[in-house]
């Protein structure tokens, strides 16, 4: 059986193949090159990367809430894995659109 730690593992694998993959790219790049750091260079690659771990930080975030919300709710303590399978399959559901990026 999995447990906490394992999950917590897999939800940021999956949020990062949703940063790299994402057709949302597109949308956050021009956030990026505005909210850069200015001791980055703004050149394609550095934009990319950021972008790239917007995307990822907001997949752990939007698919945490409904985990948070299953933790709260819950009548099991803090140690239980329900609301990590929560915030793993809220995490597979964002990467959705991802996916057919994935295939070369």
């Amino acid at each position: 059986m999995l447990d906490r730690h394992m999950l917590f593992t897999l939800v940021i694998g999956v949020a990062v193949v949703n940063g790299i993959f994402s057709p949302y790219l597109n949308v956050a790049i021009p956030i990026v090159a505005v909210l850069m750091p200015e001791i980055f260079p703004r050149n394609p690659a550095w934009v990319l990367f950021f972008s790239s771990v917007l995307v990822s930080s907001g997949t752990l975030l939007f698919s945490g809430v409904p985990a948070a919300v299953h933790e709260r709710l819950a009548p099991d303590g803090r140690e239980a894995a329900g609301p990590m399978w929560t915030w793993l399959a809220g995490a597979a559901l964002l990467t959705l659109p991802a996916l057919p990026n994935l295939a070369p």
